[in-house]
């Protein structure tokens, strides 16, 4: 049985810029048929507040995390709790990471790269106007593809320039890409999304799907064109299919 997850939300809990309260994304994933989301707030969510409200939504696998402001970007973790706020050291993050058995996920990697520039651009990989990558093989050569588990390749925050090319770095770096929507309120949620091959119940069986790599990133499925994001997996297409949002697309028919 597949599971359909959010692997990017974030709520009143734990993130200030976000409108989007726990208990709103709890009944706006049970009306969207969601099995679960991470929520990746800014600040951390407490935990035993988090518990209080996952306890109550029991129906839904509801993941504790955090979005880490590092000097390669943001990057979303699985298994540590708290946050001091800062920049962090991605090397530092990785073995904080390390250490909690987590899973670190680097999103938005693209974020603004197309942008017009002056002496720098707003994407935090490249800065340099004067040397941004133009191909995915150029990018991938970022240090950073070494250091972190998983890269965003959907992200509903994104232009789908931007995703399409992270979609093209990880087929070069060896990685599958997840999606999520980057919600900081109800519109838009599980406009990214991430599929697992598998039944997701826990914080341990989502990790341990990410590391096997048993997973399918997905688009718009939240306005009934829910569409594979990337090469078509043989395992999740019956899934996806019986889902009366389904479209496989034009280079998928």
């Amino acid at each position: 049985m597949a599971s359909l997850f959010d692997l990017h939300v974030h709520t009143t809990g734990g993130s200030p810029d976000s409108d989007l309260s726990p208990e709103e994304f709890v009944e706006e994933a049970r009306r969207l048929g969601l099995n679960g989301g991470l929520f990746s707030e800014h600040n951390g969510f407490p935990r035993h507040e988090f518990e209080r409200i996952a306890k109550q939504a029991d129906d839904l696998v509801l993941i504790n995390g955090i979005e880490f402001y590092t000097n390669y970007g943001h990057v979303l973790t699985i298994g540590i709790d708290g946050y001091s706020g800062g920049v962090i050291d991605i090397s530092v993050l990785r073995e904080q990471v390390d250490k909690a058995d987590g899973f670190m996920i680097l999103a938005h990697p693209f974020r603004f790269l197309f942008d017009p520039s002056g002496l720098y651009t707003r994407n935090i990989l490249f800065e340099d106007p004067n040397n941004i990558p133009q191909t995915a093989e150029e990018a991938a050569e970022h240090a950073v593809f070494e250091i972190i588990d998983e890269v965003e390749v959907v992200n509903g925050g994104n232009l789908q320039e931007e995703n399409r090319f992270a979609q093209g770095v990880v087929k070069v770096v060896g990685k599958k890409g997840t999606g999520g929507s980057d919600a900081h309120s109800t519109n838009g949620l599980a406009k990214g999304m991430t599929v697992f091959h598998g039944d997701i119940r826990n914080q341990e069986d989502l990790v341990e799907a990410l590391r096997a790599g048993a997973f399918t990133p997905v688009e718009n499925y939240h306005i009934g064109k829910t569409s594979l994001y990337g090469d078509l997996v043989e395992d999740v297409k019956p899934f996806l299919e019986s889902l009366d949002s389904y479209d496989a697309g034009p280079d998928q028919k």
